[in-house]
């Protein structure tokens, strides 16, 4: 993977986990600033990367070779019924 990816897929993940954050305490002072701060910052780096528009499997294909554990359902797993 080039730096330009890694980046990208760093910065998608970051992203993710802001989202993550922001649903887990959506009246924090800052919630809104830091996840637009966080979605600028992925948009441009996966753009960068030719990223914007890929299929969703590539994209969390990528994602998965950086971070091995990410889960984009965020630890939701309807068959067990958890859904904290």
């Amino acid at each position: 993977m080039d730096t330009t990816t890694r980046d990208a897929v760093r910065a998608f993940y970051r992203l993710h986990q802001t989202i993550a954050a922001v649903i887990a305490d959506p009246f924090h002072p800052d919630a809104l600033e830091t996840l637009q701060n966080a979605a600028n910052e992925a948009n441009a780096a996966m753009k960068a990367a030719g990223l914007l528009g890929r299929p969703q499997h590539e994209l969390l294909a990528l994602v998965r070779r950086e971070f091995p554990d990410y889960n984009p359902t965020g630890g939701l797993n309807p068959e067990k019924g958890n859904n904290r």
